[in-house]
């Protein structure tokens, strides 16, 4: 039903951006590995750790599903077809940049719900990867793709950044990032 309404749009479309696990981990819950690594301490006490797939199988099962069908229409995982995360970028997006995505109701078009809200955020996370200014974290398992660090407020530039240094070496050594390259 999707790609039937949206199927005449995919030609002309760079990138989509999906709030949904398009990929699953083995781990238990079948976490992803920067899921692990986002369920600790300094995320969990923000509120933007992720849901696990286990969860949500039926959610899980239909993202991707739908990764399928977008990779036979000639998206490719990770390339133009992304994962990206709302609650969080909700979070490390500065002031500015979230009052000018989503003005207070009464000034031109506004988000009505949370849904909308998201909604806007893939779209312009699918707008800055198509001009490339994401950064991704992740493993072979799956990557998480979040704006580049100057769209992000100060304060978790720097949360991020001690909770990468004061990850477990031996637990992580293999999530890889470029989010600190410039």
């Amino acid at each position: 039903m999707f790609l039937k309404i949206t199927g005449k749009y995919l030609k002309e479309t760079k990138v989509i951006a999906i709030d949904a696990p398009l990929t699953i981990g083995k781990g238990k819950g079948l976490f992803r590995l920067y899921e692990k690594f986002l369920s600790t301490k300094i995320f969990r006490r923000e509120r933007v750790n992720p849901v696990p797939p286990a969860l949500m199988p039926k959610f899980s099962d239909f993202a991707r599903e739908l990764v399928k069908k977008l990779e036979k229409k000639g998206f490719v995982l990770g390339l133009n077809l992304i994962e990206v995360s709302p609650t969080l970028v909700k979070k490390i997006f500065q002031d500015n940049l979230s009052k000018q995505l989503c003005p207070k109701p009464g000034l031109g078009q506004s988000c009505r719900n949370e849904n909308q809200k998201s909604a806007l955020i893939c779209a312009t996370l699918a707008f800055l990867h198509s001009d490339f200014k994401t950064r991704y974290l992740g493993y072979k398992d799956g990557f998480l793709f979040l704006p580049e660090m100057s769209f992000w407020k100060k304060a978790w530039r720097k949360k991020f950044y001690q909770a990468w240094m004061a990850r477990p070496r031996l637990k992580y050594h293999r999530l890889i990032t470029n989010i600190f390259t410039i």
